[in-house]
């Protein structure tokens, strides 16, 4: 990650040729000892950030010790190149721990809390409904095409909800869809793909068509399809089949995509008052100090 850095600092053109660029370029890193306070201090900064992947707590840790240190850190550099260097160096820190991070959520095969599992099948039914719901009500409701992508639909519906389904079977009044176990898969895929694309943030857009893509090709989503058109009523065809897993796939993505951006602004709306409110706290603690002062004789 240093000599990245380093590589990154000297082909950038906005920071001087001569005074830090070429002193960079010329700058072999050799490493730091091991056992020395430098070394342990960097381990225990990124193993706080690959543990609790708080960005704004790693840049404080860092930034409160090695930029001030930064020669001790990168010897044989000066003072100017060597704190370029170390604020650089956390920027890569960052991102390969996010980077890890999507690795791992990847190859956990988007593994889910009770809580987060019980609102994917919310959402899933709450998918295949709408989109029954649509078809059904539409002009063109009775025409084959339709009603072969309504029994697809209801192939992905199971009638009795099981204990499992804990928020279905909690707020459904008769209207909600409980998921079987191939819809459930097929979600479940579509939400691994779908974090995988938005976990190295900040995400300033969700790529929906791209995600679908992915999710649409995946074996397991797949299989889990297959599972549906088998328990279909109706023999479906094949155009017809790719519509209905697109229009799934789209709708769910976009769903997601709405909750993905609300939680965003939810998380700013809360640091912002935690902000603001030790801001108040801060100013009460002043101006009760600034009070007993003035009442000392």
């Amino acid at each position: 990650m240093i000599n990245e850095a380093k590589q990154r600092l000297t082909e950038n053109r906005a920071f001087p040729k001569k005074y830090v660029r070429e002193e960079l370029r010329d700058y072999n890193f050799t490493g730091i000892s091991e056992e020395t306070e430098e070394l342990l201090n960097l381990q225990n900064v990124f193993k706080c950030l690959a543990k609790k992947r708080d960005g704004e707590k790693f840049y404080s840790m860092f930034y409160s010790t090695v930029p001030l240190r930064s020669t001790s850190y990168f010897v044989g550099l000066s003072r100017n190149a060597a704190t370029l260097l170390s604020t650089k160096l956390a920027d890569h820190m960052l991102s390969y721990s996010k980077k890890q991070g999507c690795t791992n959520s990847s190859t956990s095969g988007a593994k889910l809390t009770e809580k987060e599992m019980a609102g994917l099948q919310y959402i899933g039914g709450y998918v295949l409904s709408k989109l029954h719901h649509k078809l059904a009500q539409s002009k063109s409701g009775v025409s084959p095409e339709s009603q072969q992508s309504m029994s697809i639909l209801k192939a992905g519906r199971e009638e009795s909800i099981d204990a499992s389904q804990k928020l279905v079977t909690c707020l459904s009044r008769g209207g909600l869809w409980g998921i079987t176990k191939a819809a459930e898969k097929i979600f479940l895929q579509a939400e691994k793909h779908f974090r995988s694309s938005t976990c190295n943030g900040p995400v300033l857009k969700i790529n929906i068509e791209k995600i679908r893509s992915e999710s649409s090709s995946d074996s397991e989503v797949k299989a889990a399809y297959d599972t549906l058109l088998s328990n279909s009523k109706l023999k479906v065809d094949k155009p017809v089949a790719k519509d209905v897993l697109q229009s799934i796939l789209d709708l769910y993505i976009r769903v997601r995509s709405f909750s993905f951006a609300k939680d965003i602004v939810q998380n700013y709306k809360i640091k912002a008052k935690q902000l603001k409110e030790k801001g108040l706290r801060e100013e009460i603690s002043r101006a009760s100090k600034q009070s007993d002062q003035e009442r000392q004789p």
